[in-house]
């Protein structure tokens, strides 16, 4: 039982799945992979070794099903503000996409678990596959459709791409590397201007 599915759980084997979830990310943002224990996981999770392993098979799949959970939240996240989106204008959602995940990923439990990901990815190859599927592929798609009311769907494609990378610019990679970023708003701002201007040229 060690995919992301809560489907066929029980009331109460949902709530032991989200408190392991809530332990790993704990124990694996707090020590990294390589030193965090399932021990350590059942501990911050309040349940036994054995209950973790009947969610989770092994370290490297509970990993993974906490890289899922999190890359989700902040795909709803997104999700959430395209749709309360009223206007219409792609340079309005544009910057509002941009904002959402400018904040979603800078904070120290997003940024903590893109340092693991880097961390392991040569390693553990279907760590890095996850994290593409589940969060940078999903954030694309989301500015590809913004897009694609402009543009053709390979332009839109491409477009997105740059959208995202530029939304995150060096503000972005100083945070993961551990500076001090002053006036981050103000940083991320310019960024997004640059983002959505790129985009719609």
């Amino acid at each position: 039982m060690d995919t992301f599915s809560l489907a066929g759980l029980s009331p109460l084997q949902c709530r032991k799945r989200s408190a392991i979830l809530d332990g790993a990310r704990t124990v694996f943002l707090r020590d990294g992979f390589g030193f965090a224990t399932m021990d350590d996981v059942a501990a911050a999770a309040g349940v036994g070794k054995q209950t973790v392993y009947r969610h989770f098979k092994s370290k490297e799949a509970l990993f993974v099903g906490l890289v899922s959970v999190m890359c989700a939240q902040v795909g709803a996240l997104l999700a959430s503000a395209q749709s309360e989106q009223s206007d219409g204008a792609p340079e309005v959602e544009l910057r509002e996409l941009g904002w959402v995940l400018a904040r979603s990923l800078i904070t120290p439990d997003s940024l903590g678990l893109y340092r693991a990901i880097v961390a392991e990815a040569a390693r553990f190859p279907e760590l890095g596959e996850v994290f593409y599927e589940n969060g940078a592929k999903v954030v694309r798609a989301f500015a590809a459709k913004i897009l694609r009311r402009r543009f053709d769907e390979s332009t839109a494609a491409m477009r997105s791409a740059t959208f995202v990378q530029l939304v995150l610019g060096d503000a972005h990679l100083e945070l993961t590397l551990g500076y001090t970023v002053p006036d981050v708003d103000a940083r991320f701002a310019m960024q997004i201007d640059e983002a959505v201007g790129a985009a719609l040229r």
